[in-house]
């Protein structure tokens, strides 16, 4: 986190499920991962929850929404399942008891495409959406995962751009992910039509980088992106919309 902070960033994207965070109620407390950030000048934009698939368990899930109203957030982001019929029909049915839950918490569910999970194309967000009509539930357009599926990012903004609470984005060649201005995906182009339609929310850096070079990495990829958005909101800084690294 402090090499987050050192890089120019002064949010964070999070992960509550298994990964090296662990940020998970029943394992971390909202106070300790509030006061971490804290100490190096860190806030949260976000969490990302468990995935919905068959089997999923909704008290689990329930409590790691009321575990992102505790962190003070107004936003959860989550993924389907597999790419079956009824992965969605699971999907649809734990947001018609979930979507309302979280609204009583103030907390905002919005839904991440990803590649080969339950909802990747721009028609199955239009499932969800059409079967499912909730001011509580919203969007997260992942760029990278659109292009790892070869559908159009820009079609996607255009489509759900009223609906959507965060962008995810990154650049890569194919399906492999490279530093920010050296691959296949048009972010100068993406982030201009975002300022164009309004868009004031977040934009999470994903370089899915480890390791070794990671500061510099993530460092030049906010000052890529913070040149971008600054040209597109007519050379101002990026103030209305803020970079957040994941914190993989």
């Amino acid at each position: 986190m402090r090499a987050i902070a050192d890089a120019g960033y002064k949010y964070i994207e999070a992960f509550s499920y298994d990964t090296e965070s662990r940020l998970h109620p029943d394992i971390v407390f909202p106070e300790q991962v509030l006061d971490d950030l804290s100490r190096v000048g860190l806030k949260l934009s976000g969490l990302n929850i468990s995935d919905i698939s068959v089997g999923s368990n909704l008290t689990g899930i329930k409590r790691e929404i009321a575990f992102a109203a505790s962190l003070r957030l107004d936003n959860v982001a989550l993924r389907g399942g597999i790419r079956t019929e009824r992965d969605m029909n699971a999907l649809l049915n734990s947001l018609r008891i979930l979507v309302p839950f979280a609204r009583a918490h103030g907390i905002t569910i919005n839904i991440r495409n990803f590649h080969n999970t339950r909802v990747e194309t721009l028609d199955d967000f239009q499932t969800v959406f059409g079967t499912i009509s909730n001011p509580g539930l919203g969007v997260v357009l992942d760029i990278g995962q659109f292009c790892s599926s070869k559908i159009d990012p820009a079609a996607a903004i255009d489509r759900f751009i009223g609906k959507t609470h965060l962008i995810y984005t990154r650049d890569q060649i194919g399906g492999r992910v490279v530093h920010f201005g050296k691959g296949e995906i048009d972010n100068p182009g993406l982030l201009s039509r975002l300022a164009s339609r309004g868009y004031e929310g977040f934009i999470v850096v994903e370089p899915e980088v480890h390791g070794r070079g990671f500061e510099r990495h993530i460092k030049e990829a906010r000052e890529y992106l913070e040149r971008i958005i600054g040209g597109a909101q007519g050379g101002r800084s990026a103030s209305s919309t803020d970079l957040a690294p994941v914190n993989e």
